[in-house]
Parts: structure tokens; C-alpha cells; sequence
């Protein structure tokens, strides 16, 4: 490596870097570097220890003949940085370093005159880490600690640039919800603890639950991440755990969060039906508690060698809510109100971490925890006008959570070749068990009072086993040599699921009103006209059953170079290669996919030459692989019908007497959505087509203004290079739908026996054309400046974000209806899903203001903040029907962008109402303005003293101070579900809005 210029300066923000705060983040996920050089006339006297205090690890590397150094994949911590010549010690430094970060240090031993100085000197410490090209925040427990943020992985990530609040629709309430990155889907990202990757492999939801006291230091990347990282087309959030070392410590911590001290929710009104208006939604009613404990031991087994960390986390949880017992939220009231209650030993986290260090050069550790909790979730009657708490209908059991276990090792061989390797496993259960298994899911969505619409008998939903289990295998090989320093690694993942359901009583029933000229869209065209001149109420009856065992194997390698091409400017040269292959319940692949290598290509340049500032860009292309939802959905033998019929009445369970099909026969009257047995990959996935991509393209500048402040900006364009998603046309092979590229031609086969055997001949390309699908358009554009402010007592972030989300598809779930089928939303199952769809996506938030910090007051006591201001998402309003019946258009379901205005002039004169003639308002995506601007104000106060002899520390965090509760979503459908010209009374309320006022109380004590 050559020799860095000297003249850099050092400055207090620079020591900030080493603290890990707002800081971008390189490509390692557990550990950190430390390199550097050395200015002095013999090079080769000259030795260089890193040794960390804490646990007593110290590594030796001779300083190269250039004068470099570098220490690799250190653990972060608090490092005293040593050189000497020969025996003499010449520099000392004190260096803290952070997850995934290199900290740059240089030493200079020549005077003026060229002479050497003897003396025992410091380091000078970049003040920006020229070595990194990707985006996002690095921020430990101890900031962490100075500010009020959430308790959740959420709350973390939306602290980074470029990072929204997810739809509600994917979350529980009061679960932290989801975010966005860059405009994304929520269900895009990717979550790793110790390496070890956490996502909910069924559909890409969420991270798990993991106390915070377990947490050591977070990282959040946002883009441009290198090579190493994959199968995201979104964020990465990752952390690592707290350690054992040398000194014994133990820490009791509680937390409570009274229901007392929160405020009231909100009500909503519908727009008026039969009646006037009625409540749509109430949550003034709900209510929320917690109260947890955690007690954590550390220590050495073995002094300098073996450590360990363990921790206990009892919980007790009540969360109370006012709910729709149909789930099918746009067109049902808060009829349900739902008490949850988790706590003693079916709610108790444990976790520990064991660190063996067989020698300075070579580390094993073991780590694993358990977060599996069982609640207890109870349904009452609910009268929402009222806010009045009924007789309990239903009692669920919701198993949460899991096990984790791994291993990892970390060896230097020597100064220049560094191997890491990983195993584990972690399994997870989503699984519901209800009580009642009389009372089926009912919903009614016509237009008639309260009183006359049927209710079920309970709370409804399904029964089944719903479990995930993920064997991640990973090997890293990292070697420097002169100006290069080259990665390589693989990985593989074996993720299984083993999902079954069935509704309660074996049916789902939906009560609606078909209007005079109303169309029910059969898999062929038309399944029922209501050519009688007036409303007929008719009953959907779906029964969605099935599952089994299925599995995904993916793998990938990798291999990236960090050239420092010259003292100032450094290229990172990466590929990837992923695999992905999905099996459905006989074990048979139906869906496999080999990406294009994928270029991850960086830069850093430091204009100036002072190391003071850098301009850095990154370009790279990501891969998405198909959620094993698609393997439920697509290849696990599930049976999906919906039949319509007229009814006379219905009895004491909500289910509809004196039925009769609405057009004569059962098999005139239903739609199929499945096949009796699962589909093959010739039948399911286009020959040619590729996995879900983006192209990302990242350029910034970041710079030290002084000591104290720093300033850096960022311009980000991503766009979807291919989209993969569901066509369910009539070319499609039947039911089974086929996954392919929307816009491009595509070959398959099919299967009109469902026998999952290929017909013979059946081979065909079907052109763009003939399908009728657009391609698919999502692009990304954002502007982000940041400043930051790290003085002696203040430490402050201001960011903006400029944004713009536009396209015709989201990306792997579809926030705007609430859909979570990943990888198989309705886009683009039919073209006509697809007309109006072009316009600003759900994650759209033009402007995002972020300004968070703390202030010491005292010594020991600290006041934080942390704020947001955003401007709100865009509206749609969503209907049933579309001008044509051809089912190559249209097919039997699927929410469009044309809203039947009940008019249907005879212009052909025969005395019928042709579809050709039906007046339709077209409604285009995001047409119907924004929801109102959010603002959200949190405060906290920390303060630190002693009680006999014992450490103590006591928080305030209140949350949302002001207690704004904007509107930040609400119902987008316009008509009934399935109901053409049927007005949904409910389009236009507010469904969610910011969570109330409230307050956490802590107290820590650590011996």
C-alpha cells in the first residue's frame, strides 16, 4: 500500500469516528479494522500491537516496506494502539473502533529537517474514512442509550437517511412496525445478529424480537454495500451482540411502560350508507403495557481466554386493541376487540455468547438465544360507536419466535491472510391456535345499518402449523498485498417451512351486493350478470386449505478488491453470484434461478489530500430471491375456490341458509384458484425469465468543516432492472399462475389435467404483445444532505431527504392494498391491474426532515431528542370492475383503477347492458391527493448516580411529546370487495394514525 500523506490534521470528529456514530459503514458484519502507516526513514525496525484492555487479545504485524499497517477483522471495542523500534516504544494511541468500520491512523517520526524523532508521540486519526464507498449509520448502545429511540430494530433503522415508516398492514400493533429503504417494499430487506441472518424467510417481514440490553452496536446500510451483502434489494440492518471480557460485570435493568400515561386514540367515520355515517375505526380504547426485566452476566472463564455473556429477559406484555374480525380491513368495522397478554415462562427471552480465544491469532464463539413466546389472544364483542367491551368470542394462542444457535471462527494466519467461517441454525414459529373452531370468518360489506348485517358467531380466522427453519453455511478469505486487498467468501442457506392451514368450519363467507348491470368475473370471463334490473345480495364462499413441507436452497459467492489506486483515491472492485431453487411439497424444483454476476463497483477520492474530505460513487446490482410464501401459495398442494350464491338467511354461527348458486350449478358459480396438485417449473416459471433485480447509483461528497461539525450529501437513483411476479391470464398454465418478466416474451408449458406432468406439445412463446403486460417501472430518486455536530457536551444529526417513488408495481408486497404475498402481489396477474398503475408508489414521502442528539447537562445528567417531519403518502382509490370482460384483460379478481359510475347507456339499442357500454371514472394510482404531514417529537432524560456502591442510572423516554396524531392511512377502496358500482361506505376514513403519547420508565443497576 503506498504511504498516506501526512499533512492530514486531526480533529475531534475524527475521534467521533471511532465512536461509531451517523458513520458509513464498510463491508464486514461482526468485527472492524484498524490499518494505517508510519512516516520514518527505516521501515523495517518498526512494529505496531493493537491489544484490547478489556479482554486482553493483542496482535503484533511488522509495518510493511511501503510503511503500512493493517490490523483485520478485529473485535470492535477500545483498542491501545502501540509502535515501537526495536524494543523502544515510540507512539501510543487509543483507538475505539466500530462495527464495520476501519479506522485509519498514521504516526509521523521525521522532523522538519528530515531527521528522526525518538519521543513517544500520537496518532493523527482520519478525520473521514477514505476507505469506505457505502451509505448508512453506524450508531452502539451508548448512543443509543442518550436518546429516546424505540426498542426495536425499526426505530434503529429509521434514525438513517433514505429510511420510512412501512404501511401498518405488514406489523401487529404496537410491534414497531417495518420500514422502507430507498423506496423499496418492506418485505426487500435483509436483518443479521452476528452473522447470522434473521429474516423472516417466508415472506421478508420483519427481524424477530431481540431485547435491547443484548445489543452491542448497529449498523444500517442504505446502499452501495459491497459484494459481501446479498439477497436484499433494499436495506441491511445488522448487529452484534454484547461480549464477555477480563472484568466480571453484572447489570439488572427494568423497564416500564404504564398504560396509564398514554394517551387516547383516534376515531373514524365512514363517508355514509344506510343509516349516515357510522364509526369505521375506534382506538380509543386501546391500550398498551409492558414491563420487562433483564439481568445479564459477563466475565472470564478463563482470564485472557475464555469469556462469556449471558442474559435473561422476563417479560410482561398487554396489548389491547380494538380489531376487525373479518382481517379484510377496507371494508369491515372495529366490531372485535382484542386483549393479548404475554408474560411468565411462555414470554421469557435468554440468550448468551461465548468468545474462546485459543490464541491472539484464532477465535471461536459459539452464540444462541431463545425469543419464543406464546400469547394469549383473546376476542370480545365490541361495540365501536360506543367503545363498549363485550363477551369474550374466541381465545387464540399465538406462537411467536424461536431458537438460534452458531458458530464462528476467526483466524489470522498471518499479517497478510485473515479466514472466518460460520455456521447455524435458527428455527421460528408463526403459528395460531384458536379456540373456537365453530364460528367462521364472516364479512359483510353491503351497504345496510349495523343491525342488519350478519356477524359471525366468534372471531373466525384458520387453523394450521405454520414453521421456518434456515441452516446458514459462510466462508470468508480476506489477503492484502501491496496496493490490493482482496475478499472472497460463499454462502448457502437452506431455508424450510412447514405451513398448513384451513378456515374454521372449512369456509370463509363475504355477504355483498351485486348492483343492477353488475358483473361477477369468473377465470373465464363473466360468471354472473345482474341483468334484474335491481341489487341481489349474494355470499362468497372461499374455502383456502392445504400445505405441507417445502424448502429453498440458495447460494452465492463473492469476490471484491479495495485497490488504493494512489494516496487518494481508492476503487472497490466487487462480483456476486447467487442461486436461488425453490421445492414445493413433493420435493420436486419448480422454480430455480442462476443471476447474472452482479458488478458492485465503488470509489473514494480525497480531492484535498488532507484526509479531511472525500467525493465517493458506488454502482451495483441486487437480487431478490422468490420468498417461500411462493412455495405455499404456488407448489404446496393448498385448494383455493371461491363460490357465489344467493341466500335466504343465515343462522346463529353467521354461515348463509337457502343457498343456491348464482348461476345454476356449483361449477358455474366458482372460480379455482389452485390445482389439485402442485405445478412444475416448466409450467410455473418462464424460460426466460430472471430473478427480481435493481440498479443502484450512489454519489456523495463528505466532509470535516471543523472540529466540531461535519457536512456530506448524497445523490441516490435506483431502478427495478427486472421484475418477477405472477401472470394469471388465460395463457398462463391454468390456476397455477407463471412466473415471468412483465413486457417480455416468454415461453412455457402446460398442464390442463394437473397431473404435474408436462403436456406433450404444450411448449409455446407467447409474445409481449400477446400477454399484454407493461414492463415493469420502479425508480428511486433522492437528495440527502446531513449535518452533524459532535462537540464536547452536544452531539446532533440534521437530515433531509428529497424523494421521489414512482412506478407502475412496488416491488415484493403491495403496501396500498395491504397485500403480503410476496413475490406474487396482483401486479400484473392480468393487464388490466396494470392500467392506471403508473404513479407515485406507497413509500413515496417527498420531503423527510430528521434532527436527533443529546446534550450533557451535568456529568450525570443527559437530555436526548429525537424528531421527524415528513410529508405524507399518496392516495388511490381502488375499484372492482374494468371496461372490458375479455379474460385475457380482466380476469375473476383484482383491485383496478376504474370505478363503475352505475351507468350503462343501451348505445347498441337491444335492450341490454353491454360492457363495451358501462361509463367507468378512471382513478389513476396516487390521483387522490396525500395523506397530511406527520410530525414526531421525543424527549428522554438520563441520569446516572450511585446507590451504596452500586451504579446506577435512571431514564425518562415520552414519546411523541406533542401528541400529534396525523393521519397516516386510510381506506383507499373505493367499491366492495368483488362489487362493481357498489360504493364501500368506508373509502376515504382513516385507518391508522400516529401512535398516542406515552412514556417509558427505566432503571439500571451494574456491579
Amino acid at each position: 500500500m503506498k504511504q498516506v500523506s501526512f499533512r492530514r490534521s486531526i480533529t475531534a470528529l475524527a475521534v467521533a469516528a471511532s465512536l461509531g456514530f451517523a458513520l458509513p459503514a464498510l463491508a464486514d458484519n461482526t468485527t472492524a479494522n484498524i490499518s494505517g502507516s508510519i512516516n520514518a526513514n527505516d521501515y523495517s525496525a518498526y512494529t505496531v500491537i493493537a491489544k484490547d484492555p478489556a479482554t486482553g487479545l493483542e496482535r503484533v504485524i511488522s509495518v510493511s516496506d511501503e510503511g503500512s499497517f493493517r490490523f483485520a477483522k478485529l473485535p470492535t471495542g477500545v483498542y491501545d494502539i502501540t509502535v515501537k523500534k526495536g524494543d523502544a516504544v515510540v507512539a501510543e494511541q487509543k483507538t475505539r473502533i466500530s462495527l464495520g468500520s476501519n479506522t485509519s491512523l498514521a504516526f509521523d517520526f521525521i522532523d522538519n529537517d528530515g531527521t528522526e524523532r525518538i519521543e513517544v508521540t500520537g496518532a493523527r486519526i482520519s478525520a473521514i474514512d477514505l476507505s469506505s464507498t457505502d451509505s448508512g449509520l453506524v450508531i452502539d448502545e451508548v448512543e443509543l442509550d442518550r436518546m429516546p429511540v424505540s426498542r426495536n430494530i425499526t426505530a434503529v433503522a429509521l434514525l438513517a437517511p433514505g429510511t420510512v415508516m412501512g404501511d401498518s398492514s405488514f406489523s401487529s400493533p404496537n410491534s414497531g412496525g417495518t420500514a422502507s429503504f430507498g423506496g423499496a417494499s418492506v418485505a426487500e430487506n435483509s436483518c443479521y445478529i452476528n452473522g447470522m441472518e434473521v429474516t423472516n424467510t417466508s415472506q421478508g417481514l420483519g427481524c424477530g424480537t431481540v431485547p435491547f440490553e443484548f445489543y452491542k452496536e448497529f449498523q444500517v446500510k442504505t446502499g452501495g454495500y459491497s459484494a459481501q451483502f446479498g439477497r436484499t434489494t433494499g436495506g441491511v440492518l445488522n448487529a452484534v451482540t454484547k461480549s464477555g471480557s477480563n472484568e466480571w460485570e453484572f447489570a439488572a435493568t427494568a423497564l416500564f411502560t404504564p398504560k396509564s400515561l398514554r394517551e387516547d386514540g383516534q376515531i373514524s367515520y365512514s363517508a355514509g350508507g344506510a343509516g349516515g355515517p357510522v364509526v369505521f375505526r375506534n382506538q380509543t380504547q386501546d391500550e398498551y403495557s409492558k414491563t420487562e426485566f433483564a439481568l445479564s452476566a459477563s466475565g472470564a472463564l478463563i482470564e485472557d481466554t475464555l469469556f462469556f455473556y449471558a442474559l435473561v429477559n422476563p417479560r410482561d406484555v398487554e396489548n389491547n386493541f380494538a380489531s376487525q374480525s373479518s382481517g379484510t380491513q377496507q371494508y369491515a368495522v372495529d366490531d372485535n376487540y382484542i386483549k393479548r397478554d404475554s408474560s411468565g415462562s411462555d414470554n421469557l427471552f435468554w440468550g448468551a455468547k461465548v468468545d474462546w480465544f485459543i490464541n491472539d491469532d484464532h477465535k471461536i464463539s459459539l452464540f444462541g438465544y431463545s425469543n419464543k413466546s406464546d400469547t394469549e389472544s383473546t376476542a370480545y364483542e365490541f361495540d365501536r360507536s360506543t367503545g363498549e367491551i363485550g363477551d369474550a368470542l374466541q381465545t387464540t394462542i399465538r406462537e411467536r419466535g424461536g431458537d438460534l444457535k452458531s458458530i464462528s471462527y476467526t483466524g489470522n494466519f498471518t499479517d497478510e491472510l485473515t479466514v472466518s467461517a460460520m455456521y447455524g441454525e435458527i428455527e421460528t414459529d408463526y403459528t395460531n391456535t384458536p379456540s373456537n373452531l365453530d364460528c367462521p370468518t364472516v364479512l359483510d360489506t353491503r351497504n345496510v345499518s349495523d343491525s342488519q348485517k350478519i356477524t359471525s358467531c366468534g372471531s373466525g380466522g384458520s387453523t394450521g402449523v405454520n414453521q421456518d427453519k434456515n441452516k446458514q453455511t459462510r466462508i470468508d478469505i480476506e489477503y492484502a498485498f501491496e496496493d490490493h486487498l482482496v475478499r472472497v467468501g460463499y454462502d448457502k442457506q437452506e431455508r424450510e417451512t412447514f405451513h398448513t392451514s384451513a378456515p374454521i368450519t372449512g369456509h370463509s363467507w363475504t355477504y355483498s351486493s351485486v348492483n343492477p348491470n353488475g358483473v361477477i368475473t369468473g377465470n373465464d370471463g363473466p360468471l354472473f350478470t345482474n341483468t334484474t334490473g335491481a341489487a341481489i345480495d349474494v355470499v362468497a364462499d372461499r374455502i383456502f386449505a392445504g400445505g405441507g413441507g417445502f424448502s429453498t436452497d440458495l447460494n452465492a459467492w463473492y469476490i471484491e478488491d479495495e485497490w488504493q489506486v494512489t494516496e487518494d483515491l481508492m476503487l472497490s472492485l466487487g462480483l456476486r453470484r447467487d442461486e436461488f431453487e425453490n421445492s414445493g411439497v413433493t420435493g420436486k424444483v419448480f422454480s430455480s434461478f442462476k443471476t447474472d454476476v452482479a458488478p458492485r463497483l465503488g470509489f473514494s477520492w480525497d480531492p484535498t489530500g488532507e484526509g479531511d474530505s472525500k467525493v465517493y460513487g458506488t454502482y451495483g446490482t441486487y437480487y431478490l430471491p422468490v420468498p417461500n410464501n411462493t412455495n405455499y401459495r404456488a407448489a404446496s398442494g393448498v385448494s383455493d375456490t371461491t363460490t357465489y350464491y344467493t341466500f335466504t338467511g343465515s343462522d346463529a354461527t353467521g354461515a348463509p341458509t337457502g343457498t343456491s348458486p348464482v348461476s345454476g350449478t356449483v361449477a358455474d358459480s366458482q372460480i379455482v384458484n389452485s390445482v389439485p396438485n402442485p405445478a412444475t417449473k416448466e409450467t410455473f416459471q418462464a424460460e426466460e425469465a430472471e430473478p427480481f433485480s435493481k440498479d443502484e447509483y450512489i454519489v456523495g461528497y463528505e466532509t470535516a468543516i471543523n472540529d466540531e461539525f461535519s457536512f456530506s450529501v448524497r445523490a441516490i437513483y435506483r431502478e427495478v432492472a427486472t421484475a418477477l411476479d405472477d401472470y394469471c391470464g388465460p395463457f398462463a398454465s391454468q390456476a397455477t399462475c407463471t412466473l415471468l418478466n412483465p413486457g417480455n416474451d416468454s415461453t412455457w408449458q402446460l398442464d390442463n389435467d394437473f397431473d404435474s406432468i408436462v403436456d406433450t406439445g404444450s411448449r409455446r412463446t407467447y409474445t409481449a404483445e400477446e400477454i399484454g403486460l407493461p414492463e415493469a417501472v420502479n425508480e428511486y430518486t433522492a437528495l440527502q444532505p446531513q449535518i452533524n455536530y459532535r462537540g464536547d457536551s452536544m452531539r446532533m444529526s440534521l437530515i433531509y431527504t428529497w424523494s421521489r417513488s414512482v412506478g407502475n408495481f412496488e416491488g415484493a408486497v403491495k403496501s396500498d392494498i395491504g397485500q403480503a404475498d410476496a413475490g406474487i402481489t396482483q401486479d400484473f396477474d392480468f393487464p388490466a391491474l396494470q392500467d392506471g398503475s403508473d404513479g407515485y408508489q406507497a413509500n413515496d414521502r417527498r420531503h423527510v426532515f430528521k434532527f436527533f442528539g443529546s446534550y450533557d447537562v451535568t456529568e450525570d445528567l443527559t437530555v436526548g431528542f429525537n424528531s421527524t417531519l415528513s410529508s405524507g403518502r399518496p392516495l388511490s382509490a381502488f375499484g372492482q370492475g374494468y371496461p372490458s370482460d375479455d379474460p385475457a384483460i380482466y380476469g375473476s379478481y383484482g383491485d383496478t383503477f376504474y370505478l363503475y359510475t352505475n351507468e350503462c347507456p343501451d348505445a347498441n339499442g337491444n335492450g341490454t347492458c353491454e360492457q363495451s357500454e358501462k361509463i367507468y371514472q378512471y382513478s389513476p394510482r396516487g390521483s387522490k391527493g396525500r395523506t397530511p404531514w406527520t410530525f414526531n417529537l421525543d424527549l428522554s432524560a438520563n441520569y446516572n448516580f450511585t446507590f451504596s456502591d452500586v451504579d446506577m442510572r435512571a431514564t425518562l423516554n415520552v414519546y411523541n411529546v406533542l401528541n400529534g396524531q396525523a393521519v397516516t392511512s386510510q381506506n383507499e377502496h373505493y367499491e366492495n370487495r368483488r362489487s362493481e358500482g357498489s360504493f364501500n361506505q368506508y373509502y376515504g376514513a382513516a385507518y391508522t394514525w400516529q401512535s398516542p403519547r406515552y412514556v417509558e420508565l427505566g432503571f439500571e443497576a451494574r456491579f
